[in-house]
């Protein structure tokens, strides 16, 4: 019996400690939810009961040869099934459709700027509800903020942050991560400036960071009620790329076969990553294939050859296969 009791006192702590923990876990999901639900409430302009909007917006970028570029961001919303996007940067054009379960895609070409590519996810601010995500901790970043940080499921899914404004419940800042050479660096947005726009607060004003690092700034020119809209603005664009629209959360392609790239021959450096972007179609074939990010011509060209021949399991909504478009990086460390 001295044995039992020994032995038996340390287990029982343990089941103790886990369910602390557990509650603890517990505790800080319920809270993270409590805040971003909050932010939701106040700033959600795209919510299903938000009256129809037009968004116009300015912005400007450091561009390759570090000139200053600016352009224009416009989106037409009457609903998460009926809505518009268009971001101008000089002779570029990207424009984005909604449908109730396709959405259309001009991206731009391979072209495009990059940094303006994110205009769009820093505009929508909030992630849509029907994304579930596991949240690790709450951070008091400073006396006026406080943060709810996600769980990390390994590179696939890295960590976010949502930070909120105290006094408000506002979301002050997102961190998302973003692919850097062979690293995740913070890609943080901060939203400022707060205007009521009937029911909700929206922001004014707008800048995102990569690794603290200014990218791009923008300022809200127009967010009007739009109650009605030429419905010519939401037929798919000519040219556009074909996606699915899922108001639940879909599953993205995942790769099946995936031939190893080979490091071009004659290269000194023979390390390189290449960011592609595509769009993999239902039967789990990628197309209109592009550089996002360049490792250098030899790279791209390997890259870009070895991914047109790779075979993946289609993107699904609601268990259905859906068209989706995806980055990928294409690392040629692993072939020195």
């Amino acid at each position: 019996m001295i044995t039992d009791r020994r032995t038996s006192f340390p287990i029982f702590m343990l089941i103790v400690l886990g369910l602390a923990r557990t509650m603890v876990a517990d505790d800080t999901q319920k809270v993270a939810e409590i805040l971003l639900n909050r932010a939701r409430t106040l700033s959600d302009i795209r919510s299903p009961n938000a009256p129809a909007f037009q968004l116009n917006l300015t912005f400007s970028f450091t561009g390759k040869d570090l000139n200053t570029l600016e352009g224009t961001y416009t989106e037409q919303w009457i609903s998460n099934s009926q809505w518009r996007r268009e971001t101008v940067v000089g002779n570029f054009r990207r424009i984005e459709v909604g449908g109730l379960t396709r959405r259309w895609l001009v991206d731009g070409g391979p072209d495009f700027p990059q940094d303006a590519s994110h205009i769009s996810e820093m505009v929508a601010m909030l992630p849509a509800r029907t994304v579930q995500l596991e949240f690790e901790s709450i951070t008091e970043s400073d006396s006026k903020t406080r943060c709810a940080v996600t769980k990390s499921h390994g590179e696939k899914q890295p960590k976010h942050a949502f930070c909120f404004d105290k006094a408000s419940g506002l979301l002050v800042a997102h961190v998302a991560p973003e692919f850097l050479g062979n690293r995740f660096a913070d890609y943080s947005c901060d939203y400022g400036q707060f205007a009521v726009f009937g029911d909700y607060w929206f922001p004014r004003e707008m800048a995102c960071f990569l690794d603290r690092h200014k990218k791009i700034g923008a300022k809200v020119v127009i967010l009007s009620p739009a109650p009605s809209l030429d419905a010519a603005l939401f037929r798919p664009p000519d040219g556009a790329f074909e996606l699915g629209n899922c108001s639940t959360t879909p599953v993205a392609p995942q790769p099946l076969t995936t031939p190893h790239p080979k490091s071009p021959q004659g290269v000194r450096d023979r390390s390189s990553s290449v960011l592609l972007w595509m769009i993999v179609d239902v039967k789990g074939v990628p197309a209109n294939l592009r550089v996002a990010r360049s490792g250098g011509k030899q790279f791209d060209e390997s890259a870009l050859a070895t991914v047109r021949g790779w075979h993946f399991k289609p993107g699904t909504c609601n268990g259905e296969p859906v068209p989706a478009a995806l980055n990928l990086e294409v690392d040629f460390r692993s072939n020195r």
